[in-house]
């Protein structure tokens, strides 16, 4: 069986930019920027969150899974860090742990025009135990 070919750094640069992100149905709004390290290499994401109950982060995005696959490597306000293997191809983004408190998936879809991302995070109650819908995410491109 054919093995798709290894991501390559080029294929991030459709996150590259400022976004606004909404939670549909809660008044949660916050701003994503996406840039690359200075000489390339790795994606540098940053998210603020206007709401006390959901941390700011940091992440680093890059080639650095098994085979050369996406990874995301996530910090954030609370001393969280966690990494996810993550994909982007074919306008869809998607980050997986599986973790030793529980696992998680977020499922992004780019718009057509590629200036919106509607996500789905799902998480399990237990490590090993099915996902469920957490709760849905809404990425406007700004610039």
């Amino acid at each position: 069986m054919a093995r798709d070919p290894k991501p390559t750094l080029e294929q991030l640069n459709i996150l590259v930019g400022e976004w606004e992100t909404s939670v549909p149905g809660m008044e949660i709004s916050g701003r994503t920027a996406f840039e690359w390290l200075e000489g390339g290499g790795f994606l540098i994401q940053r998210s603020t969150v206007q709401h006390p109950e959901y941390p700011n982060a940091v992440s680093v995005i890059g080639a650095t899974g098994s085979d050369g696959a996406f990874q995301q490597h996530y910090f954030d306000s609370r001393g969280v860090a966690r990494i996810y293997d993550m994909t982007l191809k074919d306008k869809l983004w998607t980050l997986f742990r599986d973790g030793p408190d529980w696992p998680q998936r977020f499922v992004g879809r780019f718009s057509e025009d590629g200036t919106t991302i509607t996500a789905r995070l799902e998480r399990g109650s237990y490590p090993g135990g099915p996902l469920e819908h957490d709760f849905d995410m809404v990425y406007r491109r700004l610039a």
